[in-house]
């Protein structure tokens, strides 16, 4: 070799040089479009509250591409679009650690797309990206706009706003359910306002009532794939409004699940493989009221095989006119064979482990005014345990969580336990 090698017929100074250049320089372009151009808005949805008005969409990775003006690749965030109209005569906090705890300041975002040498360039990503911000408070009759640079997330995003007023004692919470693109969302397989249109819904009128019902009228357990073995026990019961159960669990890093497609299937296969974490890996169908779960929810840890996931059934019930939705949840420890499904996630075997866990979010979610329990499966014990549809051991104490979800904020002191009779 001469003058120490060459890559493709250029010498290899010249490609470290090319590259170190490169690296000084940091991203090539700065060309951000403007924000009245990039066309989010036409889908955004809004809602309103005590005269505050809230409007938000999340952008697409185009988008976000044309906002910033440089692509960060792999450390790309989401930007959230918010727009806050304050026809009150009262002054808001915005907090955005109330849609995304790990939420990226802008600067931060900036820095990520700083080359080494460039100054001029650096500081007019960071001026952009500061003006982008969404503003930290909103005044009495003011309108303000902007961004919270969110992470990365596929699928589907809850989009939870929340305004704390001045006195500290006047807090609005906003929720969107926002579908991302490509999103094959396992609940759009249900059309909940068609479930029960021809026989209609119970209305339970008390506590009482309800606690019959989920003692007396639902069964034991849920229905396996054959929809005649028992699969894992009816374990949670949870009153609320979709918009209510989505905010409590998706504020706590709960996700939707994805449909089964061979998509998801090798997506999830590879996360398995992997160790990697897939938020909205698909879960099996288990069956209740003579159909597949209306809604599924998983709480990954470092991969698919580590999680905590739940099904949700709309029941033909409502509470003094709140929905009503019968549950199961388990958590996923590993992978075993099976000689039903080949291979199938093995269960951590104290089932109330993980309705333990549920519990503690919807405190801390500050989502829920009152819980209690009700009896369930029956009590079985680590000596003599269930079985659920693909033949895992569960133990538990039998009884049921029935949870009062609310819309509004509640503090952890002023949440009631339902007495036990």
């Amino acid at each position: 070799m001469k003058n120490g090698g060459s890559r493709n017929g250029i010498p290899y100074y010249k490609v470290l040089g090319l590259a170190l250049v490169a690296l000084l320089a940091g991203c090539a372009s700065f060309n951000p479009v403007p924000v009245a151009e990039i066309g989010f808005k036409e889908r955004a949805q809004s809602e309103t509250q005590d005269s505050v008005t809230v409007s938000t969409a999340v952008l697409s990775d185009a988008e976000t591409v044309e906002l910033l003006g440089y692509d960060l690749n792999v450390t790309r965030p989401q930007p959230v679009w918010v727009e806050v109209q304050n026809n009150t005569d009262e002054l808001f906090a915005i907090p955005g650690i109330a849609l995304d705890p790990s939420y990226y300041p802008p600067l931060e975002l900036a820095w990520k797309g700083h080359g080494w040498v460039d100054s001029e360039r650096n500081f007019d990503i960071d001026k952009h990206l500061y003006q982008l911000a969404l503003p930290r408070v909103v005044h009495p009759g003011e309108t303000v706009s902007g961004f919270i640079f969110t992470q990365h997330q596929q699928g589907a995003k809850f989009v939870n706003i929340e305004l704390i007023g001045d006195k500290g004692v006047h807090t609005l919470r906003f929720g969107f359910l926002i579908e991302l693109e490509g999103f094959r969302g396992d609940y759009k397989k249900v059309n909940l306002d068609e479930l029960y249109r021809e026989t209609g819904y119970k209305d339970l009128p008390d506590t009482k009532a309800l606690i019959d019902w989920v003692s007396n009228d639902l069964p034991p357990a849920v229905l396996g794939g054959n929809r005649k073995t028992d699969g894992d026990p009816l374990n949670i019961v949870l009153v609320g409004t979709t918009k209510d159960v989505f905010s409590a669990l998706v504020r706590q890093g709960w996700n939707l699940t994805e449909s089964t497609s061979t998509v998801s299937v090798i997506d999830t296969i590879g996360s398995a493989v992997l160790g990697a974490n897939y938020q909205n890996s698909p879960v099996s169908s288990l069956y209740l009221f003579d159909r597949r779960q209306d809604v599924a929810l998983q709480k990954a840890r470092s991969n698919v095989n580590q999680r905590n996931h739940m099904r949700l059934w709309r029941a033909p019930v409502n509470y003094q006119g709140f929905p009503v939705w019968a549950g199961q949840i388990s958590r996923d420890i590993g992978v075993r064979l099976s000689y039903k499904t080949i291979t199938t996630h093995k269960i951590d075997p104290d089932v109330d482990e993980a309705r333990w866990y549920l519990l503690q979010d919807l405190y801390y979610s500050q989502s829920m005014n009152e819980y209690g329990f009700a009896p369930g499966v029956g009590k079985r014990t680590i000596d003599n345990p269930g079985r659920n549809y693909t033949g895992d051991p569960y133990f538990t104490d039998g009884n049921r969580l029935v949870v009062f979800l609310t819309e509004h904020p509640i503090n952890i002191d002023a949440i009631e336990r339902i007495d036990e009779e």
